[in-house]
C-alpha cells in the first residue's frame, strides 16, 4: 500500500547530459483485430460443464487478523504494495480430483474453495506436462477466466502458471491426458491458493458495506478530457499485492505493450510473470449511485527495467491487449514547480478514481537523494470545476502524476500520507526523467522503440531474411512489423515447419509464398497454441517465401524450426520397380537416390561405372525375340541404362543382361538397349546417370520377333519400311547399333525381307 514517509540508503547514479526524446499517447493504430472468443474450460468444450466437480476445501481464514496486521504496518519503514490476499498451501493428489472419459482422452478435474475468501487465485509450480497433455485453471461462474491451455513447462519456461484474481472464492483446475497415457500423479508439485481477505472487487461500494475509500475521490468519467489516459490505466495485481500503472508508449509510437508501476510493486521477474492487468475497472456514468463494471483481465508479464534510485518500473504485458486500450505520454524533461498535473489510480484496489494537485518546488522524502522524488499537493487550487481535488490511498502505488498541459506522465506514485481524512498531506512521485536518463541503467533504449530479434530487418517479402534448416528461439513478431523469411526448399522436397508460441499472448498466423507478389500457397490461421505444417514443393522456384503475422495483439514471441526433405519416388529402389508393357513411361529422377547394386566393370563405356539417382521398371515382355529400352532424345540429361533378369531383385552377384551408357546419335548422353526375350518373361529396366545429373525423362519399351519388325506383328515388309524411312539420320529406328537410321539399316531391314524365322 501507499505508506507513509521513509528512507532508504541509496547510492546516487549520475544523469546523462542528454535529454531523451519525449513520447507521444497514442490509441491503435488503423483498424483494430477482430476480438476473439474467450477460451472455453474443457469441461464445456467436452459438454460436462453442467457436472459439479469435486471439492477440495481449504480451512477459513482469519480476515480480520490480516486487515489488522495490514494497519498495524502501515507506519513501518518502506514503501509496500496493497496487500489482499495471503497463500494458501493445499496438499492435494490425484485421489482428490474425477477422472472423466472424453473424446480423445480422460479429463481430470477439481474445485478449491475457501468458503470465507472474498477472491481466489491459483498458483501451480513444478509443472512438466509430457506431449498432448493440458492444464487449464478458470474461476467458475467467469466465462472469460481461463488461463490456458497450459502445456509443458508453462509459457514462462519455468513450471509456473498463475490463474486470475476474481470476486470469488472458487477456483477450478482442468487437467486432460490423452488416450494410451497412464499417469499416477499430478502433473504439479505445488498449489497455493491466494485467499482474499481484503475486498478489491467493488462494483457497488454503497451495497457492499458503504464507502470502502474516503468520499473525496473522483471518478475519471465525470472529466471526460481524461477519457485517453483513463483508458491507459490499469489495476495491476501480483501474487497477494494490488498497485496502479499505465501502458505507456514508445516515442516509436510502434505499440510495445510496455506498463510502467512502481518498483517497490514489482521488480522481479517472477512478480511480473504473475501480474493480472486489469484494464477499465471503472464506473461508466457520471453518477453518484453509479456501480462499476470489472473490465478486462489479461495474465502474465515480463520485467523490463527497474530504476531503485526513483522507484520507477518498466514492464511488458503478455497477453492479448483490449482494443481500446491507450499508450499514455510522457517527458524526459523535468518538469517545473507549480505544474498543474493529474493522477489516475485504484485507491485501496478499488475502481479507477481521478486526482487533480500540483507539482510543489520541494522535492519528497520517499528515499535517498530526496531530489529524485516530487512532491505534490492536492487541495492547492480548484481545477476542472472542482474544489474537492481528490488525494491517493494504498492501490494507488505506481501511478503516473502527468501534467494537464499536454498530458504527459512525469512521475509514478511511490509514497505519502494523502487521505480524505489528510487532504492537506502530500505524496512524494519517483521522477520518471531520472529513470528515463540515467546513464546505463536508464530506460531510454527500451522506451525508444521495442525490442524485436536479430532477423530484423525483414518486414517485406523482398527483406525476406534467408535462412538455413534448423531452430531460431527468442523471434518476434508484431502487427506493424511482420516478418518474412525465404526458406530453401528444392522442387519436389518437403517442407516441414514448426512454430511454438502461446497463442493468448497473440494471433500468430503464417502464409506461405513460391515468389513475392505471388499467390498464396499456404495459410495457417488456426486459433491455437503452436502450429505445424508440411508442404512439397512443387513450383519452379527453389526458394519458398515465409510470412509471419499477427491476427490479434500488436507482439507476440515464437520459435521457428524447418527442415525440408526429399520425396523419394515410389520406384526409388528395385523393390518398388513399376510395372510396365510396351510403350512410354514417364519418371523423375530428381529426388531419387542411389541403390547399392554396383555396375560390373563390363558396362564401363569409358565413364565408369557409377549409377546415380537410379529409379526401377519391371518390364513383362510381349514377344519371342528382342526386347528394346530407350531415352534416345527422351531426357535431357545425361543417362544410363542397365536390364537384370526379372526372377528377383538383383544383387551384387546378379549378371547384368545389358547396359548402354551414351548411345552414338542421342542427344545429351540418352542412351539405348536391346536384348533377347520370349513372351512372359520379366526384367529390372535400372535408369539413372553415370553422374550427379537428374530430371524428368520417359522410357519407351517395344518387343519384335526380330530385327527391323518396327510394327511387331511378325513380318518384315512396307510397314516397317515407311517406319525406318520416317526415322532416317535419327537413332529411333536404329537397328545396325551405331545410333543413326542409315543405308546400312536399310540393308539389314530389306535382307531380312519376309516372315520373322
Amino acid at each position: 500500500m501507499k505508506q507513509l514517509i521513509r528512507s532508504i540508503g541509496l547510492v546516487t547514479l549520475a544523469f546523462t547530459g542528454a535529454v531523451h526524446a519525449d513520447a507521444e499517447g497514442h490509441a491503435l493504430a488503423g483498424q483494430a483485430w477482430p476480438e476473439q472468443a474467450p477460451t472455453p474450460t474443457l469441461s464445456a468444450e467436452f459438454g460436462f460443464d453442467i457436472v459439479p466437480a469435486p471439492l477440495f476445501v481449504l480451512p477459513n481464514q482469519d480476515n480480520e487478523a490480516y486487515l489488522m496486521e495490514d494497519e498495524l504496518s502501515r507506519g513501518s519503514a518502506g514503501s509496500k504494495p496493497l496487500r489482499f490476499a495471503i497463500p494458501v498451501a493445499a496438499s492435494m493428489s490425484i485421489d482428490d480430483g474425477q477422472w472423466l472419459q472424453v473424446p480423445g482422452g480422460r479429463l481430470w478435474r477439481v474445485e478449491l474453495l475457501s468458503y470465507n475468501a472474498t477472491t481466489a487465485r491459483l498458483h501451480l509450480t513444478g509443472i512438466n506436462l509430457p506431449q498432448g497433455q493440458q492444464l487449464r485453471l478458470s474461476n467458475p461462474g467467469f466465462f472469460d477466466s481461463v488461463v490456458g491451455p497450459i502445456e509443458g513447462v508453462g509459457e514462462f519456461g519455468n513450471g509456473s502458471i498463475w490463474g486470475m484474481s476474481l470476486a470469488t472464492n472458487r477456483t477450478l483446475i482442468e487437467w486432460f491426458v490423452p488416450h494410451g497415457q497412464s499417469v499416477t500423479d499430478l502433473p504439479f508439485t505445488g498449489v497455493d491458493y491466494y485467499h482474499g481477505y481484503r475486498k478489491i472487487w467493488k462494483l457497488d461500494e454503497l451495497a457492499e458495506g458503504g464507502v470502502a475509500v474516503g468520499p473525496c475521490h473522483l471518478d475519471p468519467i465525470c472529466f471526460p478530457t481524461w477519457a485517453n489516459e483513463s483508458n491507459g490505466t490499469v489495476r495491476l495485481i501480483f501474487g497477494g499485492f494490488v498497485c496502479s500503472g499505465q501502458l505507456i508508449a514508445t516515442t516509436a509510437a510502434d505499440e510495445t505493450p510496455y506498463v510502467s508501476t512502481a518498483n517497490h510493486c514489482i521488480s522481479t521477474q517472477a512478480e511480473a510473470n504473475s501480474c493480472q492487468f486489469n484494464f477499465f475497472y471503472r464506473r461508466n456514468t457520471c453518477a453518484s449511485a453509479a456501480t462499476a463494471a470489472a473490465g478486462t483481465n489479461v495474465t502474465g508479464g515480463d520485467l523490463v527495467r527497474t530504476h531503485l534510485n526513483s522507484d520507477c518500473t518498466l514492464l511488458m504485458e503478455r497477453p492479448t491487449l483490449p482494443t481500446t486500450a491507450y499508450w499514455v505520454g510522457w517527458t524526459s524533461a523535468t518538469v517545473p514547480t507549480s505544474t498543474a498535473s493529474t493522477g489516475l489510480h485504484h485507491p485501496d484496489g478499488s475502481y479507477q478514481r481521478i486526482s487533480f494537485g500540483t507539482k510543489n518546488a520541494n522535492s519528497f522524502n520517499c528515499g535517498s537523494p530526496t531530489s529524485n522524488w516530487s512532491s505534490l499537493s492536492w487541495n492547492s487550487a480548484t481545477q476542472y470545476g472542482v474544489t474537492n481535488t481528490g488525494v491517493t490511498e494504498g492501490g494507488s502505488s505506481g501511478s503516473a502524476i502527468y501534467r494537464n498541459s499536454d498530458k504527459k506522465m512525469y512521475g509514478v506514485l511511490t509514497c505519502g500520507a494523502s487521505a480524505c481524512s489528510a487532504t492537506a498531506a502530500d505524496d512524494g512521485y519517483g521522477r520518471w526523467d531520472v529513470a528515463v536518463n540515467t546513464s546505463s541503467t536508464g530506460f531510454a533504449t527500451s522506451l525508444a522503440v521495442g525490442s524485436d530479434d536479430a532477423q530484423e530487418p525483414n518486414d517485406s517479402c523482398a527483406a525476406a531474411r534467408a535462412l538455413t534448416a534448423g531452430t531460431y528461439s527468442a523471434l518476434v513478431v508484431k502487427r506493424l512489423d511482420e516478418d518474412w523469411y525465404a526458406l530453401p526448399v528444392p522442387v519436389g522436397s518437403t517442407l516441414t515447419v514448426s512454430m511454438t508460441f502461446t497463442h493468448a499472448n497473440g494471433d500468430v498466423d503464417v502464409q506461405l509464398f513460391n515468389a513475392c507478389g505471388g499467390a498464396v500457397a499456404v495459410d495457417r490461421n488456426a486459433n491455437t497454441n503452436n502450429e505445424s505444417f508440411t508442404y512439397v514443393n512443387n513450383s519452379a522456384s527453389s526458394t519458398v517465401y515465409m510470412r509471419v503475422y499477427l491476427g490479434a495483439d500488436t507482439r507476440n514471441d515464437y520459435t521457428l524450426t524447418f527442415s525440408t526433405s526429399i520425396a523419394v519416388p515410389g520406384n526409388d529402389e528395385c523393390t518398388g520397380a513399376t510395372a510396365i508393357g510396351n510403350g512410354t513411361s514417364a519418371f523423375n529422377t530428381t529426388t531419387a537416390t542411389n541403390s547399392a547394386v554396383a555396375i560390373p566393370a563390363s558396362c564401363d563405356e569409358g565413364a565408369g561405372v557409377a549409377m546415380n539417382k537410379d529409379v526401377w521398371f519391371r518390364y513383362t515382355a510381349t514377344c519371342n525375340g528382342n526386347a528394346r529400352a530407350t531415352t534416345c532424345g527422351l531426357a535431357a540429361f545425361d543417362t544410363r541404362l542397365a536390364v537384370y533378369p526379372g526372377s528377383a531383385c538383383p544383387t551384387a552377384a546378379t549378371a547384368v543382361t545389358a547396359c548402354d551408357d551414351n548411345t552414338a546419335g542421342c542427344a545429351s548422353g540418352t542412351s539405348t538397349v536391346s536384348w533377347p526375350v520370349t513372351t512372359g518373361s520379366t526384367w529390372y529396366i535400372r535408369v539413372g546417370s553415370p553422374s550427379a545429373a537428374s530430371g524428368s525423362g520417359s522410357l519407351t519399351t517395344s518387343c519384335a520377333a526380330c530385327l527391323g519388325d518396327f510394327v511387331v506383328d511378325g513380318q518384315i515388309d512396307g510397314s516397317d519400311l515407311g517406319v525406318l524411312l520416317g526415322g532416317w539420320g535419327t537413332a529411333v529406328t536404329d537397328i545396325s547399333g551405331d545410333g543413326n537410321t542409315d543405308g546400312t539399316d536399310l540393308g539389314v531391314l530389306l535382307g531380312a525381307w519376309g516372315a520373322c524365322p
